[in-house]
């Protein structure tokens, strides 16, 4: 029986034994595994830096659309640049000139010499002031042209020689001495030729224009009393728009020479406006003589202020600048010189023509030669433009 019992036992232990293993064969249920709060700590190992270098990128980035605001930054303001007062400016030009040894006039005679002595070297630049087709009737050998009323422009300016004197010619001499004072205040060496083409030849075709006559000049009455300036007055304001103050004086000749003011009014119509009997249309009239030669004998009631004294303010003060001037001289020169300086200032200025040549008979009281044709040179002239 023992026997039999031991061989049950071991039966039952392998019958155990089988069911164990098929037990671990199946899948086992997970157990979960309860939350632990302690942390963990990080590693302190240090990743080794790489060498592969990266390489760039070619996309391009897109323009960002978010515009810029303004800089609050202020931005200083432009000085504005000191005004110029355009008549002293003027003013000065015309003392400097007047101040200067500079003879207003050469003669023909003077000028046939020094382009016929032989030397090229001491030959002044010659300008005809006239109109185009008179200059192509016939000017002085080598003399280029440019209408008087178009000479103080840039372009017509650059043709002229800084360095070199000029003589300047015109018809009588009137516009030629016009321009002549307007180069002389742009800082030019200009000289006018006496009595102009008149002087210079006897081709009255040539010439154009009529010609002085002694038998024909008119003698008007004159007067030895002086008359003095009843008072003074303000001078006035010359309004130039300029871009640089240095071109105020070209912008005042030019603004001027392009106006419609007749540069000379004859003898007769200046006696027949002062005998009109209408005082009110009486133009102020200004010797420009030397004080002997005024007070020898001067037009009815004109007043005296030599030529070289015209631009001190003084002498300007003695002036209406709202009212017409005529001035004269001996022979229409320095009284047109005079007159250039005046109208570029802003007064409304004409000059007598032919001076007291054109008023008066009396030699005694014109005292200087009297323009006279019969001995007049006649050099001959140029044809062609």
């Amino acid at each position: 029986m023992t026997r039999n019992r031991w061989l049950i036992i071991l039966l039952v232990l392998l019958m155990a034994f089988v069911s164990a293993c098929g037990q671990a064969a199946e899948e086992p249920t997970a157990t979960p595994v309860p939350a632990t709060n302690t942390p963990v700590a990080p590693t302190n190992t240090p990743v080794p830096p790489t060498d592969t270098p990266v390489p760039p990128t070619d996309t391009p980035v897109p323009p960002t659309d978010t515009p810029v605001p303004p800089t609050d930054t202020p931005v200083p303001p432009t000085p504005t640049p000191a005004a110029v007062d355009a008549f002293e400016v003027v003013r000065e030009a015309a003392a400097a000139y007047l101040g200067s040894d500079k003879a207003p006039t050469i003669s023909a005679e003077a000028l046939f010499e020094i382009l016929n002595d032989g030397d090229e070297s001491n030959d002044p630049f010659i300008l005809s002031v006239r109109a185009p087709d008179a200059y192509a009737k016939g000017h002085v050998p080598g003399a280029i042209n440019i209408p008087w009323k178009e000479l103080a422009k840039p372009e017509n300016l650059a043709k002229l020689p800084t360095d070199q004197q000029i003589v300047v010619y015109c018809y009588t001499g009137h516009t030629g001495q016009l321009s002549t004072t307007a180069l002389n205040l742009l800082g030019y060496d200009a000289v006018n030729l006496k009595f102009g083409m008149m002087g210079w030849t006897q081709d009255d075709e040539v010439l154009g224009t009529a010609r002085y006559d002694p038998a024909t000049s008119p003698d008007y009455p004159l007067e030895t009393e002086a008359n003095v300036a009843e008072e003074t007055y303000d001078l006035p304001e010359l309004a130039i728009d300029v871009a640089a103050p240095d071109d105020v004086v070209r912008a005042a000749v030019d603004a001027y020479l392009s106006s419609d003011k007749a540069p000379t009014t004859s003898a007769e119509a200046l006696f027949e406006v002062l005998n009109d009997g209408d005082e009110s249309n009486d133009p102020v009239i200004l010797s420009v003589r030397g004080p002997d030669d005024y007070a020898n004998g001067h037009i009815p009631g004109a007043i005296n202020i030599p030529w070289k004294q015209l631009a001190d303010p003084a002498s300007l003060a003695q002036l209406p600048p709202d009212q017409p001037i005529v001035v004269y001289c001996y022979t229409g020169h320095t009284g047109q010189l005079s007159t250039t300086i005046l109208a570029t200032l802003g007064y409304d200025a004409t000059n007598l023509k032919y001076g007291m040549m054109g008023w008066t008979q009396d030699d005694t009281v014109l005292n200087t030669a009297r323009y006279d044709p019969a001995t007049s040179p006649d050099y001959g002239t140029q044809a062609g433009s």
